[in-house]
């Protein structure tokens, strides 16, 4: 039995990149590091460790209906999920990814955060110069 290989290549610095995206527009979003968390758990409601990534698209998507808020966050996370499950990637990267967005979170948590960039082409690099104030 064959593995398919990835389709596209993800670097460390993808991963990040996407990471960064996720957490910032969480925290612009409001949405509290506990919803961030249920959303990384969601990744083991299916053992098929790709069919687990758009579980929990679906997921993201649901939490921000019910709660009312995140919607954009949600987006940014099915973009993502649907882009890494197209490319033959699963649960191992969506992990990653998500753990370092609950990271970013949490180091702008309780800061004020001005980003005067498209969220979604935010990179790590950005990201730090928002940390520094700048």
């Amino acid at each position: 039995m064959s593995q398919t290989m990835p389709k596209k290549t993800l670097s460390e610095k993808d991963l990040l990149d996407y990471a960064v995206r996720i957490g910032v527009q969480a925290k612009l979003d409001g949405i509290k590091k506990s919803q961030l968390e249920n959303i990384l758990a969601s990744l083991e409601l299916f053992e098929d460790p790709k069919h687990s990534l758009l579980v929990t698209a679906v997921y993201s998507n649901r939490q921000a209906s019910r709660l009312k808020r995140g919607f954009r966050t949600a987006d940014i996370i099915s973009d993502i999920l649907n882009e890494l499950y197209r490319n033959g990637y699963g649960r191992e990267e969506a992990r990653k990814i998500l753990g370092l967005a609950k990271w970013t979170f949490e180091s702008i948590e309780n800061k004020e955060v001005k980003v005067n960039v498209d969220i979604k082409k935010l990179t790590s690099e950005e990201f730090l110069k928002i940390l520094r104030g700048g």
